[in-house]
């Protein structure tokens, strides 16, 4: 909870959840290559920085596969989007307690299928942050525990699970 809203009667609107995204950092002996630091500018822990409740951690999906758990409090209105070059970009910011999560267009079949229940708007379709491309908005209500990801085979998924 944030204690100045709180303590100033606002109600908090802080949408607390744990991302887990594929660990992308290869390295071949004394040479690392991360191609999403690369595309960002900048190591995603720290671009996310601001937005972290903890320290980041790692563990196994349920396909076996390693992913990078980020667990993150964004406040009203806050977000990040990583743009995806020619498909658009994926993103979540929250819309006054909601959480929406952004995906390319292309994916916006499967993944309505994946989030399933939780969604509670969407698919809208918009234009990406970057321009030209249009991209797919869902509104998600997550309940305490719940866990909604989009598994992407080998790489592992693309998740976001509500902080309990």
């Amino acid at each position: 909870m944030n204690p100045t809203a709180h303590t100033l009667g606002h109600p908090d609107h802080s949408v607390r959840v744990d991302l887990t995204l594929p660990v992308t950092r290869v390295g071949f002996g004394a040479f690392t290559f991360d191609p999403v630091q690369s595309l960002i500018g900048a190591p995603l822990a720290d671009v996310l920085a601001p937005l972290l409740r903890g320290p980041v951690g790692r563990r196994t999906s349920p396909s076996g596969v390693a992913v990078d758990v980020y667990p993150l409090a964004l406040p009203d209105g806050e977000g990040m989007s990583l743009p995806l070059g020619q498909l658009g970009e994926v993103g979540f910011r929250n819309d006054r307690g909601t959480l929406v999560l952004s995906v390319p267009l292309p994916m916006a079949g499967w993944a309505a299928r994946q989030l399933g229940d939780a969604i509670t708007a969407g698919p809208v379709r918009r234009e990406a942050v970057s321009g030209g491309v249009v991209v797919a908005d869902f509104w998600l209500r997550l309940r305490p525990g719940a866990r909604k990801s989009l598994p992407l085979g080998t790489l592992g998924e693309l998740g976001v699970e509500a902080a309990e």
